[in-house]
């Protein structure tokens, strides 16, 4: 005999199932919720397990220049003494200002950027380590010839770079170009007394200094170019220490 359940029936079971439905729910949350808390201190105990990195013990002081100088020469030059006294004369005013446009236009802060803009310590051979930028030092004197340390740390592991000059030359014949010297300066061998590199980079310049506003962030963005391919440039001559 076929069985066919009643309305009435069909209703009862209805309810049961609504009654059931909400401890099930109950349950499941109640599960995932354990398995969440379980998981999380597992994530933060491995993190925790992952030790940091310790900072490099040796330290890499950059000291960038103040400096800044140009030269426009013109055919006047090539006439000797007179000559080079009347060219110097005739482009005074001209030298001066643009001198002082590239005092701004490669100031400290675009010095900093521009190294930032490559691995400074793989460039200079040097082990790990701490780059530290300094604020830079007026007397020209002291940053080109003083043979101690020009920072107060006292790592053994120590080494300075010294910006000394910033040099932006027009000639009639070879164009613009900007020159730019370095130092640095090896104190791992010895606290007291440096081994010296002494060199210099120089590569043209064609938008340097801009002829109009419009020509400006060219002409800048192609400046601090320039200035990374000439530390480069000497940075080849550096030997990595033994």
């Amino acid at each position: 005999m076929k069985f066919t359940p009643t309305r009435a029936a069909l209703a009862a079971i209805a309810a049961s199932c609504a009654a059931i439905a909400p401890a099930i729910a109950q349950d499941g949350a109640a599960t995932a919720e354990s398995v969440a808390s379980e998981a999380v201190p597992a994530v933060e105990a491995t993190a925790a397990a992952i030790p940091a990195a310790p900072a490099p013990t040796c330290e890499l002081h950059v000291f960038p220049t103040l400096e800044g100088q140009a030269m426009t020469t013109g055919w006047l030059s090539g006439f000797g003494i007179v000559g080079a006294v009347a060219d110097a004369a005739a482009n005074k005013d001209r030298n001066i200002s643009e001198a002082e446009y590239l005092k701004e236009a490669l100031g400290p802060q675009m010095q900093i950027d521009a190294l930032n803009s490559l691995n400074l310590v793989e460039a200079l051979k040097l082990p790990p380590s701490q780059i530290i930028y300094e604020t830079p030092i007026a007397d020209r004197k002291v940053t080109t010839k003083a043979a101690t340390r020009l920072s107060a740390s006292k790592a053994p592991c120590y080494v300075e770079l010294v910006i000394t000059q910033n040099f932006y030359t027009k000639k009639a014949i070879y164009g613009r170009s900007l020159n730019n010297r370095f130092i640095v300066k090896d104190f791992r061998t010895s606290k007291d007394k440096a081994a010296l590199v002494k060199g210099r980079g120089g590569n043209g310049l064609s938008l340097f200094p801009p002829k109009t506003t419009d020509e400006t962030e060219a002409a800048e963005t192609e400046l601090r170019e320039v200035f990374v391919k000439n530390f480069l440039e000497y940075a080849k001559g550096i030997k990595a220490a033994k």
